[in-house]
């Protein structure tokens, strides 16, 4: 039985928030923390991938552990871990050791991104079933993400330019985002752990396998079009458009605040006009700000584009999450919605990499936009499907 407290909504929304605060408030650092450790760009890459090395193990595993482990409980531990493991980058002095932190905090992002968006979605499913409000969260909670990287990314940047240390830095987030944890940890639902799932349940691989395509063809399709304009609509703007590194960074907000403006709303639009128009309208809009921003040679236009398949993408990942939900069996909620989660994160995670080895082949701007077109045209055929309905 669920235990509800008085704000669960607000609860979940500050852990998502927290979760999109902290890697937003390392990336923009990396360029410091190299400096103080002298380390080489070869050495810095290795180090880097201690974030995927430890996100992926964890993202896989964590589906099983919601079955033993209440998911409000692996939401509070996994955050702590998360948010301790910033001022911990500060004062390594070894690449090595950096690489050893830094797999530790993803192992942490990992374990959080699937624990907060089961939880969201157990939630949003009993609720419903209980009588209570019908309407939908999932996406004003991952709006809390978006916010999270705009306000972490603006912090960071705030203070680089005015040259604070990054130690100072890092322990001044990380005693904000401990705070609003522990706010958080009051108000989280009590979602009890998934213990029918023990055993029989379903492993994440056969979670993912047991739901339709089309869904599993949106989770991946839309968070694979995050992470490639998170990573590098920047880089894009700023050498291929001409516009200068702050112009670059500028995009890479406005994206975020986009992400977090149709989130919000994206709950109001789904239970007006349902989720299938939803995806298949978004799918529009980002198909064809793609297309007009890589069909011409403007910067400014350029920059308008990113941030109009930010307002287009919002809502797709969470409405997959729903979608999960609703097609499972009521035994296997909790594994497929970790699981969704889990085939999503990887896409984002693992397609950036594989976008700039593309890239030095065919372009970086012709590389974004014909992924881009193509995760929109899978979007918003599969929209069309009844198991998205």
């Amino acid at each position: 039985m669920m235990v509800v407290r008085r704000f669960p909504v607000a609860g979940l929304w500050l852990v998502f928030f927290v979760n999109g605060a902290v890697l937003a408030s390392w990336a923009p650092r990396i360029p410091d923390v190299a400096e103080r450790l002298g380390t080489s760009d070869a050495a810095l890459g290795g180090a880097l991938f201690g974030v995927a090395a430890g996100s992926i193990p964890a993202l896989m595993a964590t589906a099983r552990l919601l079955a033993t482990v209440s998911a409000h409980v692996v939401c509070v531990a996994s955050a702590v871990v998360f948010v301790i493991a910033l001022p911990a980058i500060s004062v390594v002095g070894e690449v090595m050791w950096l690489a050893a932190v830094l797999a530790v905090l993803g192992a942490a992002s990992g374990c959080l991104d699937v624990a907060m968006n089961a939880a969201a979605v157990r939630f949003q499913c009993e609720r419903r079933s209980g009588g209570g409000e019908s309407r939908s969260v999932l996406s004003r909670l991952h709006g809390g993400y978006s916010l999270g990287v705009v306000v972490g990314a603006a912090g960071a940047t705030l203070a680089t330019a005015v040259e604070v240390p990054v130690r100072e830095h890092f322990l001044t987030v990380t005693a904000v985002l401990l705070a609003l944890v522990a706010v958080a940890a009051s108000q989280l639902p009590r979602l009890p752990a998934d213990v029918s799932a023990v055993g029989a349940g379903p492993s994440t691989v056969r979670a993912v396998l047991a739901l339709p395509a089309a869904i599993v063809a949106v989770a991946i399709a839309g968070l694979l079009v995050e992470g490639m304009v998170t990573d590098w609509s920047a880089l894009a703007i700023a050498r291929d458009f001409g516009a200068g590194a702050a112009v670059g960074s500028a995009t890479l907000a406005g994206f975020s605040v986009a992400m977090f403006v149709s989130r919000s709303v994206g709950d109001r639009l789904i239970d007006r006009f349902g989720r299938r128009r939803v995806l298949v309208g978004g799918a529009a809009v980002v198909g064809a700000a793609l297309a007009v921003g890589m069909s011409q040679s403007s910067a400014p236009v350029a920059v308008a584009c990113v941030v109009i398949v930010g307002l287009g993408l919002g809502p797709v990942f969470p409405l997959a999450m729903s979608a999960a939900a609703d097609n499972a069996s009521p035994t296997s909620v909790a594994a497929a919605t970790a699981a969704i989660s889990a085939v999503g994160y990887l896409a984002y995670l693992a397609g950036p990499p594989m976008i700039g080895v593309v890239a030095e082949h065919a372009g970086l701007t012709a590389t974004i936009g014909g992924v881009g077109l193509g995760c929109a045209v899978i979007i918003g055929a599969c929209g069309r499907s009844r198991a998205l309905g």
